[in-house]
């Protein structure tokens, strides 16, 4: 069965907390606290939303998936310019980010890059290792086309959805 749902782990405060967007209603736990909130936004173009967003960026040559951020670093090398690398990796991942939006409905109207994390977790019977790099950014979005975007915030961004990565947080924006 497709997963249908996407989620976020965030520390707070000592504790793990665990956002999650699916169609369907948690099973009780007698380990977790579990709240539900329906979530059924109405979204007109041209509205303002503030936006919190953990994604995979990543892109393909040759077939082959790969960090976008440190393949930014590699071309930054391979220019001969070693300096200022980590805001050329965050201008390539801001244009990332604007390109999902030209394709899923929306416009940024701010976005930062406020974290980068390269991450290892052994899965399945053979322990098998897997690595992704996931990026934090915040921001200030418009709607451009509701129901675009709406269907791609259901799906999720990027890649690594299985592992946290892909859910957009959003909340009303100052329309200013």
């Amino acid at each position: 069965k497709e997963r249908q749902f996407l989620y976020r782990r965030e520390e707070l405060q000592g504790a793990f907390r665990f956002f999650v967007l699916s169609q369907e209603q948690p099973a009780a736990s007698a380990i977790f606290d579990v709240q539900t909130r329906p979530f059924a936004p109405t979204l007109s173009a041209g509205q303002t939303l503030r936006f919190n967003l953990r994604a995979n960026p990543t892109v393909c040559k040759n077939g082959k998936r790969h960090d976008l951020l440190m393949e930014a670093k590699r071309q930054r090398k391979t220019q001969g310019d070693s300096q200022d690398i980590w805001s050329y990796q965050q201008q390539a991942a801001l244009t990332w980010l604007a390109r999902q939006g030209e394709q899923n409905g929306f416009t940024l109207r701010e976005a930062s890059v406020d974290a980068y994390r390269q991450q290892q977790i052994r899965r399945g019977k053979d322990r098998q290792m897997i690595q992704f790099s996931s990026v934090d950014y915040t921001g200030v979005l418009v709607i451009n086309e509701p129901a675009l975007f709406l269907q791609r915030l259901a799906q999720g961004f990027g890649k690594s959805r299985a592992f946290g990565c892909g859910m957009m947080m959003i909340k009303p924006g100052d329309d200013a």
